[in-house]
């Protein structure tokens, strides 16, 4: 069951009487505070069907298809450019796709973050040992 929002002015049992009631729109819009509108769309739906619905699209967009995802993932894979090189490069062949549409198929994919690069510089090493009592810098 969906919550009912803290700020809505109406509630499902209001709506039901929105729907029932044979006063008119003004009236109704005056008493319960909100516009004639919202009244009419009340009573368009009826009194079984107060309760609210989901504002969430049935359809979410995608800028890319299946076929130009497995493209970003299969060039980061094989690459490991980071974000802004692997936009550059996409971009050229696939020029509707941006920053945001690349780095958002590589999220999906687990492919947002490169493993740590391999260490190619000498290693840190611990201090030199010295006794105690010597002076090494006189």
């Amino acid at each position: 069951m969906l919550a009912i929002h803290p700020n809505v002015r109406t509630t499902p049992a209001v709506r039901a009487e929105i729907a029932r009631s044979p006063d008119p729109s003004s009236v109704l819009a005056k008493r319960y505070g909100v516009s004639s509108k919202t009244i009419r769309i009340w009573r368009k739906r009826g009194p079984d069907d107060c309760q609210d619905r989901s504002a969430r699209p049935h359809k979410l967009p995608r800028k890319a298809s299946d076929e130009e995802r497995a493209i970003a993932c299969a060039l980061r894979r094989t690459t490991s450019f980071p974000l802004d090189d692997l936009t550059f490069i996409v971009s050229h062949f696939l020029p509707h796709l941006n920053r945001d549409a690349v780095c958002g198929i590589l999220k999906v994919e687990g492919l947002n973050r490169l493993p740590p690069a391999d260490r190619t510089c000498k290693p840190h090493s611990s201090f030199k040992e010295y006794e105690i009592g010597s002076s090494t810098w006189m």
